[in-house]
């Protein structure tokens, strides 16, 4: 009974430390953000209501990066609280092993393995792909907003932009002329007698519809033109770099696809011999691998808060971004190569979770037999046994 009521203890300390956590996290990758949504709202004029939409369609991003990363930083400061006030000591003295006291963090793992499995697989990819859509909706809404009759509009890199006629009930341009200096190859005039500002969801582009123009060519390092007379032309535009995160659609597109279709979709482009092949077959296996993340994190944080013994927060967190970094950078490294196909999809982005595994079974295995570690002590101690070997080594 003692044991339960212990139990139940940690696991209540361990639920309010990781929601203060998550919140902590996610405030933190957010930043970026919010500087981006402030700027819509203070210089382009964009409605609040649309700034939250789109700072809650990020959000599931945000979220299933910092559960994990705050699954670890809850047990490994719960266990160093309770290393730091003796408490481990007594419930050893009374003979009740550390290991016992694993099942409420197994628990805590699960449950924030599940919610990490809920935002990696459902939510974050139908969230990007909502968010998407509104980028390049309110993309459009300012285009129409930045083309007026006879003005010429540069708010587009590389583009100017003159419309002759732009009747207010229709949404299609008369004597449109656009000047296209993107490329430092070749700058190119075209004049069009309808155009229609669109949309192009599949490659994330703003779309110009042309209609019965003309374009001309002119090739700088080659100092000749081309003619060409068209009757339907489409000219792609960037809508902002605001939010872009990724450097290409193909990148943008494994994001937002559904998981159950990211096996599929690799297998047609490997059948049609098409490219990004092995990233749709690495996002899907990614989504898993990060899903389960949240509980082997959980579980190393146990006994690396109970080997140490330490005041205050600072060493923990200390301990814990450093572990989430290298299984980041593990994971940005077997993605690296994955991409490329030197290693298995499966292998390239498993194997940080495979050596976690490995870690927390090496840790739990001497959890009762380590006595706890007081990180100035050792560091003390290290310092002197340095200071000692230096006479020897420059008599050597």
């Amino acid at each position: 009974m003692r044991l339960g009521i212990i139990k139940s203890s940690i696991l209540a300390e361990i639920m309010p430390a990781f929601l203060v956590n998550l919140m902590v996290f996610t405030f933190v990758l957010l930043m970026a953000r919010i500087m981006s949504l402030t700027d819509l709202v203070i210089n382009k004029g964009v409605g609040p209501g649309v700034v939250f939409r789109i700072f809650f369609l990020v959000l599931p991003k945000m979220l299933s990066l910092a559960i994990p990363m705050s699954a670890l930083l809850a047990t490994l400061t719960t266990f160093l609280r309770l290393s730091v006030d003796m408490e481990l000591t007594v419930i050893k003295s009374s003979g009740v092993s550390l290991l016992q006291l694993l099942t409420p963090v197994l628990l805590f793992g699960l449950a924030a393995s599940i919610l990490s499995g809920l935002f990696n697989l459902y939510l974050a990819p139908m969230a990007n792909l909502r968010f998407r859509a509104e980028i390049l909706t309110l993309a459009k809404a300012r285009a129409d907003l930045a083309i007026k009759e006879q003005v010429f509009v540069r708010d587009f890199p590389g583009l100017t932009i003159y419309v002759g006629q732009l009747p207010s009930n229709s949404e299609t341009m008369s004597n449109v002329v656009i000047n296209d200096k993107r490329s430092s190859f070749e700058n190119s005039v075209i004049v069009a007698r309808k155009g229609l500002l669109d949309i192009d969801p599949i490659e994330n582009l703003l779309l110009f519809r042309l209609q019965e123009g003309v374009i001309d060519r002119i090739y700088t390092d080659k100092e000749s033109v081309d003619t060409i007379f068209f009757d339907t032309y489409e000219l792609k535009i960037s809508p902002g770099q605001e939010f872009e995160t990724e450097k290409n659609s193909t990148s943008l597109t494994r994001q937002d696809m559904p998981t159950e279709l990211l096996l599929d979709e690799a297998d047609y482009r490997e059948k049609n011999s098409m490219g990004f092949v092995f990233v749709f077959r690495l996002e899907f296996y990614r989504r898993w691998a990060y899903s389960f993340a949240a509980l082997l994190m959980s579980i190393i944080g146990m006994p690396l808060g109970a080997s140490f013994r330490t005041k205050g927060r600072n060493f923990g967190l200390l301990i814990g971004l450093f572990i989430f970094v290298l299984y980041y950078t593990l994971l940005s490294l077997g993605w690296s190569f994955g991409e490329t196909g030197s290693i298995p999809p499966f292998l390239a982005v498993w194997t940080p979770n495979i050596l976690a595994t490995a870690l927390a079974c090496w840790l739990l295995k001497g959890i009762d037999r380590t006595a706890a570690i007081d990180p100035q002590e050792t560091i003390k101690r290290l310092w002197s046994a340095f200071r000692s070997s230096r006479p020897i080594a420059q008599r050597d």
